[in-house]
């Protein structure tokens, strides 16, 4: 019963602090998210590899020095799920409906063990359904560069996105 009261306190604690909720109406063409960084261990590689990527250098740093890396390197789909998260909180309460795709993923330098990754993101190609007004569609761009301002990949998402009621 504890974890039960645990988990109403910390869902009720978030929603006295969410954000006011923000529509399609409210963004703009070249407007950029906050600043977005998240830092990456070891632990968090391997945890990530065993369990979605089982690449001999994602998961072990002993197999890892003998490929072209030379060292234990993320998984892409673990840049891209991490800066996923950190995107989706810096829209600060947009309403959004649905996800609708990635375009252009690329991943032009390997991450490794103890980068700081840091992820520029602006939008673009907003259109309102001509269709359903009640809801537009964007662009999400992100360009994400490690501690070196080395860029370690490139893409976008594209969503849809409510209207103002």
């Amino acid at each position: 019963m504890a974890a039960a009261d645990a988990i109403r306190a910390q869902r009720d604690n978030d929603a006295a602090h969410a954000p006011a909720p923000r529509y399609f109406e409210d963004l703009a063409d070249g407007q950029r998210l906050p600043p977005l960084s998240v830092t990456l261990t070891e632990d968090d590689i391997i945890a990530f590899g065993r369990a979605y990527d089982p690449q001999p250098f994602h998961i072990s740093s002993d197999e890892a020095g003998s490929s072209i890396f030379g060292e234990l390197v993320a998984s892409g789909i673990h840049t891209v799920a991490l800066c996923t998260r950190l995107v989706v909180e810096g829209q600060h309460g947009l309403v959004v409906l649905s996800g609708l795709g990635l375009d252009a993923v690329s991943f032009t330098n390997p991450v490794r063990a103890g980068d700081t990754l840091a992820v520029e993101a602006w939008w673009s190609d907003l259109k309102r359904s001509a269709s359903k007004p009640d809801r537009g569609f964007a662009r999400l761009n992100c360009r994400v560069r490690n501690q070196d301002g080395v860029i370690v990949a490139d893409y976008a998402y594209r969503y849809l996105i409510a209207s103002k009621p």
